[in-house]
């Protein structure tokens, strides 16, 4: 009996030991886990192994995806040893969810936690497209940026003009531009388009503008081009005064005319009606060196503002700044002396008038003695 017993012991025993060895748990989930969108079509996928892993007791994970982000997992990577995972050949525009689940010889972990993401797409249509006259040759565009870029940043605008583009991609992420060099008094159509690194959005709508009368308006200064945009007001108003000269000088002269070559009943009626049309010369020009002037005064104020920022941002150096100071001054200067020229031809010029009508008063006398 004592023989018997000590072999069931050693049965019981040899029974015992192979199922404490032959028996593992299962591992702790992954923790960490980051899906993030990398292209259109690309998602990628880290994880941090279980707390209590080793070679041992993980052999490896299996990824599960939920396309569409609905709910509903199924399983993308059976065993992958790795900690990471690109997943490629996406839909654009559509979100991924994920989950990770540790592998041992005892079977699966419980899940991780569940993170998605979603690819890139093309950026949304910009709104609120405003076009606006700035002068007689230019309309200037602003714009609200899209809504949603796409997941990737805007990198530029495409422009349309009459179902024409006129620039492909602006190359910043700017939503106002001015088109410049067009007809005085032309209808223009736009619309606009964003950019971003997957493509291009869908066209806004439409917007019309026509560009302002022969005086202009107040010329852009988005460029900073400041030099340039104070010559265009040198050349805007000294034809400006050039024609307001020369229309007057032309009734002086034609008057002078009908004086010299006609009877003395008609002299009054045709002074009469040169000094009409010389009012009204004088009313025409009167409203538009105002407007004139009014549109400097804002242009001077916008420039002065946008050089203060310039300053600050340090975009614009000292030495460029004093120049454009001296281009300002150099304009106020001139203009002043045209003005000055164009008062004393003017005065000349009613000078002879008046020397004229003097005459044709004596040569009236003369008749009648």
């Amino acid at each position: 009996m004592k023989t018997t017993g000590i072999i069931l012991i050693l049965l019981v025993s040899s029974l015992v030991i192979p199922l404490e060895y032959s028996h593992a748990d299962t591992t702790l989930p992954p923790t960490n886990l980051k899906a993030q969108a990398i292209s259109s079509s690309q998602i990628s996928l880290t994880w941090n192994a279980p707390v209590n892993a080793t070679q041992s007791n993980v052999n490896g994970y299996k990824i599960e995806t939920d396309v569409g982000c609905i709910g509903f997992f199924t399983v993308l990577v059976t065993n992958t040893t790795a900690t990471s995972y690109s997943n490629n050949n996406l839909i654009s525009g559509l979100c991924y969810g994920y989950r990770v689940f540790a592998l041992n010889s005892a079977g699966s972990s419980s899940s991780s936690n569940v993170s998605s993401a979603t690819t890139f797409s093309i950026p949304s249509t910009p709104t609120g497209l405003v076009v606006t006259p700035v002068s007689n040759s230019a309309l200037k565009l602003s714009w609200s940026t899209s809504a949603d870029d796409g997941g990737t940043q805007i990198t530029g605008y495409q422009i349309q003009r009459n179902g024409t583009v006129i620039v492909t991609n602006t190359g910043n992420n700017k939503t106002s531009f001015t088109d410049s060099n067009l007809l005085a008094l032309h209808q223009q159509t736009y619309r606009i388009a964003a950019w971003n690194n997957v493509g291009l959005s869908i066209f806004s709508n439409n917007v019309t503008a026509k560009t302002g009368n022969q005086t202009g308006n107040v010329p852009t200064t988005d460029n900073g081009n400041f030099g340039q945009a104070i010559s265009d007001f040198v050349h805007k108003r000294n034809e400006l005064l050039k024609k307001q000269r020369d229309e007057i000088l032309k009734v002086m002269k034609d008057c002078t005319e009908k004086m010299s070559n006609t009877n003395s009943s008609q002299k009054k009626q045709i002074q009469k009606d040169c000094k009409i049309q010389l009012n009204a010369i004088k009313e025409k020009y009167k409203d538009l060196t105002k407007q004139f002037k009014e549109e400097f005064k804002n242009f001077r104020e916008t420039a002065k503002s946008t050089l203060n920022e310039a300053k600050k941002d340090k975009t614009i150096n000292k030495e460029n700044v004093k120049e454009l100071k001296k281009d300002a001054k150099s304009f106020e200067k001139d203009g002043m002396k045209q003005e000055k020229e164009l008062k004393k031809e003017l005065k000349r010029a009613n000078k002879d008038f008046k020397k004229e009508k003097k005459n044709q008063k004596g040569k009236q006398h003369d008749n009648e003695d």
